[in-house]
Formats: C-alpha cells, structure tokens, sequence
C-alpha cells in the first residue's frame, strides 16, 4: 500500500512539474506573439521594421519571415516613391519643355487675329489655350501623385463645402434640379477636397438632360464619411467604368472640351485623403461614391 502511495505521489509531483514546464511554455510563447504583435504595429504606424532573430524554433522563423516581408514592402515603397518623383520630373521637363512654343504660337497666333481676325486664327488660339490647360493639369496630376503639394488638414463640415460648389453650379446650369442631404465632419483639406468633389458634379452637370437631377448625399457612420453624388443622365456601358480614372480616357459622350485628367485628379485627391472612390450605374443613373475614413491626427500632414 505504501508503495502505491509513493507511485501517486511520485506521479502527482511528476505532472504537477509538467504542467508548470507548459504553463511557463506558454506564458514566453505568449509574450513572443505579443512582441511580434507590437513589432507589426509599430511597422505599420511607424515604419520600424521588426528585430531579426537567431533563435531556431518555429516562433523565430515566423519573426524572421516578417522581418523579411517588412522589409521588401519598405523597399518597394522606396522604389515606388522614386519612380513616381521620377515620373513627375520628366512629365513636368517635358511640359516646361511644351510652354515656351506654345506661348510663341499663340503670340503669333494673337498678333495675326490683331492684324486680320479670322474664324480660323479664333481656332487656333482655342486649341492653344486647351492644350496649355492639358499641360497644366496634367503637371498638378503628377504633382499630386508624388506628394509635391502639401495637404492642410482641418476638421470641415462637407455639407457646407458642397452648397457652396452646388452654389457655382446653379448659375452655370440653372435648369438643372440640385439636391444636398445629410451631413458629416471630416478632416480634410478643404480646397483639395472640394476641387474632387466639384469635379464630380461638374461631369454629372454635363452628362444630364438640361433639367436633369444630380443629388448629393453625405452619410457617415462612426469611422467613415461617406460622400454620393447621383446624376439622373443615363449611366454609362459596363465596360467604361473601370477605364473612367485613366489619364486621358474619354467615354463615347465625353464634352467636347474633356481631356481625361479630372476624375484621375480626383482619384489622386482622393486617395490623399486615405480614401476610396468607385462607380455603378444606378437608378438610371451614373453613381460615383467617395467613401474616407475618420482619422486623427495633427494639423497638417
């Protein structure tokens, strides 16, 4: 009997010694996942990349697998970044490169319509001051792409940004039937954000009958402002919305005068916004939805 007593002692004090060996296991597991855990956070706010380790266990391999993945998603920002400046710098040379003989042919083109006006010479100076408008445009686009403009951002109340566009519109279309609902603050930069969103409007103004609708409805929930603008002008073909924010995409009942950079500026605005912005046809209509998120923050970033 005694010595049944000494197995089930022997045996209790052996398991009780297994149970503390995992228990400790798997405190330090848990506070290498926490360490990790923390080390992915700060990557992700700050950019630190997470410490290699030497260790050889199945925890140190993860950790070294993320290191790793942190850092070839730092590099390829790098890389990002600089081919994006790049692209800025040889579109903007390019561009300076376009003015100088563009403003001596619309002086010729000025001096000529001074001496003999003509319908032709008319012409010709539109064309000109389009093309001048295109370079321009086209250089804010790349500037905004690569970070060249600095953002100011301030809480705004967006209800009042868009009655203050929609205000712009109503002389320019006048027949047209304009609706604003809802409100939400967001933290913005007002004239940014109100250059996207007039752009917005303008193409639904363009796009709709002379008495057409174009609504405006502002909802957030509590993360995110949600901006959608609808227009009553007939949507258009499944196929076109994906090509809409392409550099110099125009759809089949583009304005004569379009060329294809304002809604990619407005996507760029956008996503400086930390936002996303999509299309669908809906209610016989074309539906552009932007949607941002609440974020905290300083000042100006």
């Amino acid at each position: 009997m005694t010595a049944n007593v000494t197995a089930i002692i022997i045996c209790a004090a052996v398991l009780a010694i297994v149970c503390i060996v995992l228990a400790v296991y798997i405190i330090r597991q848990q506070k290498k996942i926490k360490f990790l855990t923390r080390s992915i956070d700060k990557f992700i706010e700050k950019g630190e990349i997470t410490d290699f380790s030497v260790c050889d266990n199945s925890l140190a391999r993860l950790q070294n697998s993320v290191s790793e993945l942190e850092n070839m998603i730092k590099l390829e920002k790098s890389n990002t970044i600089f081919r994006t400046k790049k692209n800025t710098e040889f579109i903007s040379d390019i561009s300076h490169q376009l003015k100088t003989p563009l403003a001596g042919i619309r002086l010729y083109c000025e001096m000529q319509n001074n001496e003999s006006p003509s319908e032709y010479v008319k012409k010709e100076l539109q064309l000109i001051e389009k093309m001048e408008n295109l370079v321009q445009r086209l250089i804010r686009l790349e500037k905004i792409r690569s970070d060249s403009y600095v953002m100011d951002f301030r809480p705004c109340e967006i209800s009042e940004i868009v009655n203050i566009i929609i205000a712009d519109f109503r002389h320019l279309f006048p027949e047209k039937n304009y609706t604003v609902s809802g409100k939400s603050m967001l933290r913005c930069d007002k004239a940014w954000i109100s250059e996207a969103i007039g752009n917005i409007i303008k193409n639904a103004s363009e796009h709709t009958a002379a008495d057409g609708r174009v609504s405006v409805d502002i909802s957030e929930s509590e993360n995110s402002t949600i901006i959608e603008i609808l227009d009553n002008g007939g949507g258009i073909s499944p196929d076109e919305i994906p090509k809409l924010f392409k550099r110099f995409y125009r759809t089949d009942n583009s304005a004569p005068n379009s060329a294809g950079i304002g809604l990619p500026i407005t996507k760029a605005i956008v996503e400086k916004h930390h936002g996303i912005i999509t299309v669908e046809n809906k209610n016989g209509g074309l539906c552009v939805t932007m949607c941002f998120p609440h974020i905290d923050g300083c000042t100006a970033i």
